[in-house]
């Protein structure tokens, strides 16, 4: 069956409206002035007419009030002829008004619907339409921005893997060939290539996971100060000659809830990131209350992060030097990790980078509840 538009409905009901308040407003007119012409009459002097002329009863009219009668009856209709048409003509331009939005939005999202991205609505009409609209407007933008992102992974993705993947194939041709010799050091170098692209995908299935919110956690009581003195211990063991690497301790309680494997996964990638960065000097890491949060920063004396880039250092491969090698550099998946193993905690990440050097990267936990 059919359904009626929303204009068409829009449509009716105004004029439905519209054509019952005229109609009510005209016989309630002519019958209040039928009786005040009625009780003019009476008032009269007893066998006079409203003309002067002698009259035998009260109903008995002259041609002059049969005319009055008259007009005023064709006055009312003419009135309710224009009342109409007029009532017609709002009822059109009020359900223009109403569903105008509502189709502009339609079609929008038919665009959206076959791929066309940037559609877009006017926020107009009412509140409760300019909202939708407004809805509608930060949906596309979020699509829009995810499908960007999408394009941003595959093209990451590729290039991340194209690397290690044509090194190892050259070496892997070049011993079948018999190019290359087949000795220890060439099979090491390609057993290192394999575990850059091992170590690539468990990051990105990782990241899938994490992003889909489908981590897993064992959510116990952890003690950060400890967690933060361990994991600095493990860090010294890994920093080169002429970086010192240490932990500072300010918070009387460092107890939170959470899984400490997984905080242990974001503090180790901290360090790794501050000892990859600094050539020579410090590495600390710094455990401190504030706000009723514990803080969590790793500060180092390296080269720091550029203020543009210091924005985006938590996004999924973002590397601040683009030219640092992927050996180097890492794959820009860490932090992007940390991000949201931190947020799946309640807690938040933050960066610091001062225009003369170093920088600061951490996260803020809410503390154990009482």
């Amino acid at each position: 069956m059919r359904r009626t538009g929303l204009f068409w409905q829009v449509f009716l009901a105004v004029l439905t409206v519209a054509l019952g308040a005229v109609t009510i407003l005209g016989l309630i007119t002519r019958y209040a002035l039928s009786a005040a012409f009625d009780a003019y009459l009476a008032a009269l002097p007893a066998g006079m007419s409203p003309m002067g002329r002698p009259r035998m009863g009260l109903r008995m009219l002259g041609s002059a009030e049969q005319t009055f009668i008259a007009t005023v009856d064709r006055s009312v209709l003419i009135g309710g002829a224009i009342a109409v048409c007029l009532s017609v003509v709002a009822a059109y331009l009020i359900a223009r008004y109403l569903t105008r939005p509502i189709a502009e939005l339609e079609s929008a999202a038919l665009a959206l619907a076959d791929g066309d991205l940037t559609s877009r609505v006017e926020v107009a009409g009412p509140e409760e339409i300019s909202a939708l609209g407004e809805a509608f407007n930060h949906m596309a933008d979020s699509l829009e921005e995810a499908e960007e992102l999408r394009r941003r992974l595959v093209a990451d993705v590729a290039h991340e893997l194209r690397n290690p993947i044509a090194a190892a194939r050259a070496q892997a041709e070049g011993m079948a060939e018999g190019v290359l010799a087949t000795d220890a050091a060439r099979l090491g170098s390609l057993v290192e290539d394999m575990e850059h692209l091992s170590e690539l995908v468990d990051e990105l299935q990782e990241l899938a996971i994490a992003e889909a919110g489908r981590l897993n956690y064992e959510t116990i009581e952890v003690d950060l100060a400890d967690l933060v003195r361990r994991e600095t211990e493990r860090a010294m063991t890994l920093a080169p000659a002429g970086v010192e690497v240490f932990a500072t301790t300010t918070a009387d309680d460092a107890t939170v809830l959470g899984d400490e494997r997984r905080l242990s996964e974001v503090l180790r990638n901290l360090l790794a990131n501050a000892i990859r960065h600094t050539a020579s000097g410090t590495v600390s890491a710094n455990l401190s209350e504030t706000d009723g949060h514990l803080r969590v920063a790793v500060t180092d004396t390296g080269e720091g992060i550029p203020a543009a880039d210091l924005p985006y250092i938590f996004e999924r491969f973002y590397r601040a030097d683009g030219a640092r090698a992927s050996a180097t550099g890492g794959a820009g998946l860490g932090l992007a990790i940390a991000r949201r193993i931190v947020e799946d905690h309640g807690g938040k990440v933050f960066a610091e980078s001062p225009p003369d050097g170093g920088a600061t990267v951490g996260f803020t936990l809410p503390r154990r509840p009482h």
